[in-house]
């Protein structure tokens, strides 16, 4: 029996993420002796049994009258965790199944990323999603070069007691220093003091996330910037702010909520990328002007990490209505970063439709908590 196994994110993703899914079923069908090899292309012909693994969602369609497909993942099964059978579940991942999963042209560029799924432990902690399943260790593959934990779980900070038991996993498969957590989807974190939590896990770079799904307050902003003096996860942290954007209050007043919510935080030094589900605005103007505050987020970001002297220069100070000045002149040698017809359009509209809000990006610079 030959089983081709085909993780589909490969296609859409430039960065490789491992997926455990099929490490695991490649470990269970050697283990029988089996056939099994990574497909690089969606060719179920070539196999007696063909696995589909994705997890993150792309515009892609798949043939559903073939008997030999069997399908699965994030993106097929929705955000509940759909588990294998129990003697797979508990197989430790067979890494070689990536061995040769990037073209060799592209190998170089890709050696760190693959460097760090070969040298993680990959397990999922929980199969319902919110308990810690009892037999999680039987995933360790035990390596002795080890340097870090991935977890595959949907959502970490979701697992009753994740964040407490964390350190310990640590220290069991890497009690060197500098063993660090990764995970391949973000921690969906709610509240101040669970955050502060996770910022004190050691991120495995670009592998951790945290989600913080809601605004954040001046009491919390002032714990954070002493908690980032020692963390090394303060890049990691995004705030997603739907559920603000949804709130009760009308859409003007909430995205002047998050406005000056991102204006204070720049007062103690703190930018964070901003997200949001396009599909809650009703008024693509109002869309228009959330992504243009987006765009002006984005920017503090970029200048902050580039080891420019942004904010002891520019951040306490500018307004949006500067940015945005500065952005829409046109250069010989390139466009204007945002088109001045948007530009003129979004600040009209909020002009006839919230003034306070127009007031504020031009005058607006932060309230400071002393």
């Amino acid at each position: 029996m030959s089983y081709g196994l085909y993780d589909a994110d490969l296609q859409f993703y430039p960065i490789p993420f491992y997926n455990l899914d099929l490490m695991k079923l490649s470990a269970y069908y050697k283990r029988k002796r089996e056939i099994v090899g990574l497909s690089l292309d969606f060719s179920p012909n070539k196999y007696n049994h063909f696995i589909v693994r994705q997890d993150f969602y792309a515009n892609q369609s798949y043939p559903l009258n073939l008997y030999n497909i069997e399908y699965g993942g994030k993106a097929f099964n929705g955000d509940v965790y759909k588990p294998m059978p129990y003697e797979i579940e508990i197989m430790r991942p067979d890494i070689s199944l990536y061995s040769k999963a990037i073209p060799k042209q592209f190998a170089a560029y890709y050696k760190p990323a693959i460097n760090t799924m070969r040298r993680a432990e990959h397990i999922r902690l929980s199969l319902d999603g919110a308990t810690v399943w009892k037999d999680w260790e039987k995933q360790l593959r035990k390596d002795t070069d080890c340097f870090g934990l991935i977890l595959h779980d949907y959502d970490p900070a979701a697992i009753d007691g994740c964040i407490d038991i964390i350190p310990d996993i640590l220290q069991l498969i890497h009690r060197k220093p500098g063993r660090r957590l990764g995970m391949k989807f973000p921690a969906q974190i709610y509240e101040p003091e669970t955050l502060i939590k996770w910022l004190k896990i050691n991120p495995m770079g670009t592998y951790y996330s945290l989600h913080y799904n809601d605004l954040i307050s001046h009491e919390t902003a002032l714990e954070l910037t002493e908690v980032l003096k020692e963390s090394k996860a303060c890049r990691q942290i995004s705030i997603d702010i739907t559920e603000t954007l949804q709130d009760a209050y009308p859409i003007d007043y909430n995205i002047r909520r998050v406005y000056r919510n991102i204006i204070n935080l720049r007062t103690q030094r703190l930018v964070f990328p901003l997200i949001y589900d396009n599909s809650i605005f009703t008024d693509n103007s109002w869309k228009a002007v959330m992504d243009l505050i987006k765009t002006y987020d984005d920017h503090m970001i970029s200048e902050s990490r580039h080891g420019r002297s942004y904010f002891s220069r520019v951040a306490p100070y500018e307004t949006l209505y500067s940015y945005v000045r500065a952005s829409t002149k046109q250069y010989d040698i390139k466009p204007p970063v945002i088109p001045v017809e948007l530009a003129r359009n979004v600040f009209q509209f909020v002009r006839e439709n919230n003034y306070e809000l127009f007031k504020d990006f031009y005058e607006y610079r932060g309230e400071e908590v002393k």
